[in-house]
């Protein structure tokens, strides 16, 4: 693996723990679909955030359509535009 993408993988790994800290300290709070829905949309937006160059050391990385080639976030912040979708 080339270290752009053991640096990615890394920074998934961190969401992935940054998620479930948040999510244990709202555990009691919600049943278990709304709990679920949280701890996901959680993990999305940190997602998005990390393609839009947000994260660590990854910077901001391109979304292309390898049929059309089209840049999917291209004039738009991903982690922005995603809250509008999650439920």
């Amino acid at each position: 693996m080339t270290n752009e993408q053991i640096n990615f993988f890394k920074e998934l790994a961190y969401i992935q723990e940054y998620c479930v800290n948040v999510s244990l300290s709202k555990e009691e709070k919600y049943n278990n679909k709304e709990f679920l829905t949280d701890i996901t949309g959680e993990i999305i937006y940190r997602i998005m955030e990390l393609l839009d160059g947000y994260g660590g050391k990854l910077p901001r990385c391109n979304i292309i359509n390898t049929v059309t080639g089209e840049v999917i976030n291209e004039g738009i912040e991903l982690h922005d535009k995603c809250v509008e979708f999650l439920v």
